[in-house]
Parts: structure tokens; sequence; C-alpha cells
């Protein structure tokens, strides 16, 4: 299960300053995370009369995801935090920005509720992906109100930029004048992908991860749910699920099932006894995914729908979702096994787009260096296979310094994935890799795969 967001209250009054209602703006974000549907989501941390030392304290212990300023700021001069004795001392936007620079791969968001604070936000927005600040003076009341319309949207499961209308409109419900003009998102600009070595925020994926879904036809409806489910990650164009009701009239149907089996980077297992019982599911579908998984060349995820016998199946030595292996079907609530679930693949595919990511960078060091040393001695041969829906379209020879370079169906274009593309590996695995495209060639009629139904 996906661990829940930490958001990190900071909150700063010095004794020589106008006193604000922070207390009560903490007391009501609380309330309302704390009613919202997802307060299992949300971890509230909090810390009073911060001193610039405290920030980076807090940052290190608690590793957020959200960091909330509430106090006084001064504009260019900064915002207000405390020195030792308790009075004022400002930080600027520079100083703030280059702290959390070195937090930015787990820093989602930072909203800074204090007067004139847009400087400092767009300083940080250069490295963090949603940053709200205040473009003139705002006062308490309108604070406090768009705090709670913030939180209370992030609670519901809404996304930042829903968040922060939300906390805007709350101000006008309060009947405040124009102040709901005060607050200001500001969101990193994400470069076009020039090259991989020039990447973008790792949150956000160049393309979809494609994922297979494997099924029994009896287990539709609980399929149809879990798709609605994933709902927001393929919103949020982080998935694109693929099933054989994707078919379209007129298709090569197995054609399509098997180039969709071949190169998709995640496959989902739907487990039931109908799954297991099954040809076409466990003999055809599931073995060819468990040999992916083996060649390393796909993320194979059992998920548990219904009570069946799957002890010592090939998939059984796989995690398995969801939580302690409790079938969908067995939890008093379902809603809540499936959202178990969705954050298992949430967490998978962010961990393999982020070592894609690592490995196009590898990619990109080696062509550089193979480009500068083409007119060199050989230290080592290298098989350039061409993969088309696993099967070999021949090899060929190529020197780089001993580094083995494989054509696959899963390429890494500036941290998203297309297809055909290029993978670091070894001569080994080009032909563990040709051993299993030459040994699956299914022979399968459409009958037994609809005989499910």
């Amino acid at each position: 299960m996906a661990s829940p967001q930490t958001i990190l209250f900071l909150g700063a009054n010095p004794q020589d300053t106008g006193r604000l209602r922070l207390d009560q703006e903490l007391r009501d974000i609380t309330a309302g995370l704390e009613r919202s549907q997802q307060r299992d989501q949300f971890n509230l941390k909090q810390r009073w009369a911060v001193r610039p030392r405290d920030i980076q304290r807090a940052m290190l212990d608690e590793r957020p995801q959200i960091v909330h300023f509430s106090g006084h700021g001064e504009g260019e001069a900064g915002l207000v935090f405390e020195d030792e004795i308790g009075n004022s001392k400002l930080v600027d936007g520079a100083a703030l920005a280059g702290l959390f620079e070195l937090f930015a791969d787990q820093l989602h968001c930072v909203v800074l509720n204090g007067c004139y604070s847009e400087v400092q936000a767009k300083a940080i927005g250069q490295h963090i992906p949603y940053v709200i600040g205040m473009n003139q003076a705002i006062g308490d009341r309108a604070a406090l109100a768009f705090s709670v319309g913030f939180y209370d949207a992030l609670g519901a499961g809404r996304d930042i930029e829903f968040a922060f209308k939300l906390g805007c409109a709350a101000i006008s419900l309060e009947g405040i004048i124009d102040e709901h003009l005060t607050p200001v998102l500001l969101q990193k600009p994400i470069s076009a992908p020039v090259s991989p070595l020039k990447q973008s925020n790792p949150s956000v994926f160049a393309t979809p991860v494609d994922v297979f879904v494997v099924y029994s036809r009896k287990d539709d409806g609980l399929r149809s749910e879990l798709i609605i489910h994933l709902s927001l990650l393929k919103r949020q164009g982080k998935i694109a699920d693929w099933y054989d009701g994707d078919i379209e009239a007129g298709s090569e149907w197995e054609v399509q099932l098997k180039d969709k089996l071949d190169s998709s980077p995640v496959i989902l297992l739907l487990i039931s006894s109908d799954f297991i019982g099954s040809n076409y599911c466990y003999e055809k579908e599931m073995t060819r995914a468990i040999e992916r998984h083996q060649a390393k060349t796909a993320l194979v995820i059992p998920i548990l729908l219904r009570p069946c016998d799957w002890q010592g199946s090939p998939f059984s030595k796989l995690q398995v979702l969801p939580k302690d292996a409790k079938p969908v079907t067995l939890w008093s609530d379902r809603d809540s096994a499936f959202l178990d679930v969705v954050q298992g693949i949430r967490k998978a595919v962010e961990s393999l787009h982020t070592k894609l990511q690592s490995k196009s960078l590898n990619l990109a060091t080696a062509a550089g260096a193979d480009s500068s040393n083409e007119n060199q001695s050989s230290e080592g041969q290298v098989a350039m296979n061409q993969v088309n829906s696993g099967e070999s379209t021949g090899m060929q020879n190529h020197t780089s310094g001993g580094v083995t370079y494989i054509a696959d169906k899963i390429n890494v274009i500036n941290g998203g994935f297309h297809q055909p593309g290029w993978k670091v590996n070894t001569v080994n695995q080009v032909q563990s890799d040709l051993n299993i495209s030459e040994s699956n060639n299914p022979e399968q009629s459409k009958d037994e795969k609809a005989s499910d139904s």
C-alpha cells in the first residue's frame, strides 16, 4: 500500500510582528482532513515559532510532499521567520529555493500563505512542480478561507489545480471582496524532450505506460471496477490500460492480443478460480507474462480477485495485491480493496518509470562515448537485435567498448515509454530473449478465448 502524503505546516509569528490566527488555521485544516474521504492518505505535521534552521531539520525529519508556510511576508525582502530570541528574521526567495531544490525528488507542492509571497514562490517554482504564493497583502480571514478550501479539496482526492481554485472560491464565499485574486498558482515549466539527458520532473511521464490486463471474462465485472479505480492514474497520463474488449471489429484479434502482451511494460493478472481454469488465460497469456518477467522486459502484478488455490503457481513468487494477499471479494469494503490495489500499481509504475529514466541516462552517456571513439579498435562485440512483437528480425554486430545494446519493445524517451527502442544489456540476454521469442508461438482459436464467457 502506498504511503500517505505528509503535509508539513510551518508557523512563524515573531513577537515584533502583528498577531495572526495561525492556530485557528491549523485547527481548521486538521478538522477538514480528518473528516475527508481520503483522511488516511495524509499525515499533518507541524512546527511552530520556526527559525531558518528548523526548516531544514523538519524537511529531513518528516520528508514532506507538501510544505505549508503560514506567517508574514515582506515581498522582495523575504518571508518572516524567527531568530533565536523570537524576533523577525527574513529569509529571501533564493535561500528557500536552494533548500527546497535539495528535496525536489520528494516535494510536490509548496504553499506560501503570507503577504507578498509571490516573489519567493517564483524562485521556488523553478524546482518544485506546484507553488502557491500571494501577489499582495492578504487578510487573516482570506488566508484562513483559502487554506480550508485548498485542503478540503485535497482530502476529497482532487488535484492541486482544482484545490487551488476551490481555495480561491472559498474566499469569495466568505464575502471578502477581490481577495480571491490574491493567491497565485505557479507550475514548474516542463522543457521540450530534446535529449534524454535533459529530464523533466520525474513525476511527469512523457507518454503513458501501457498496462495489459489478463483476466477471465467471467470476472469482467470486477475488471470494470478496477479500471474505474484506475481513473486518476489515467487522467494523470501515467498509464493506458488495454484488454481484449478494446479490439476493434474486423481486426485480427489474436495478432493484437499477442502484440500487446509482448510489448506492454506492465501486465496485470486478475486471479480467480476461473482465471486458473481458463486454458487461454493460464497456459498462453499468464505463461508469456511470466516469461517476460523472467527476461526482465515486463513488470507483472498478480491481483487476487476471488479466493482460489493459487499457491505454488508460477506467479506465486511475485508480490501480489491487495495487501496480505487478501482477495478483493473478502474485504468488507470493496472500494478499500481496490484503493489498496491501485496504490500498489501506482507505486510500481512510478518505480519502473524512475528505473527506465536511469537507463535512458546510461544509454545517452554510452552513445556519446561511442560517437567520440568510433574510429578506435573494438574492445568487445555488441549485438543489436531489433525486436518486433517478441520476434527477432535479425542481428548486426556493432563495436562500442564492450557495451551491448539491444533493440527492445520498451524505450525511454525523456522518461516516457515508446516502442521500439534501445536498452543496455548483455549478449547473453539477447540469446535469452531470442529463445523466448522462438519458443513462444501461440496458435489458439478465438473460440478457446471466448469459452471463458
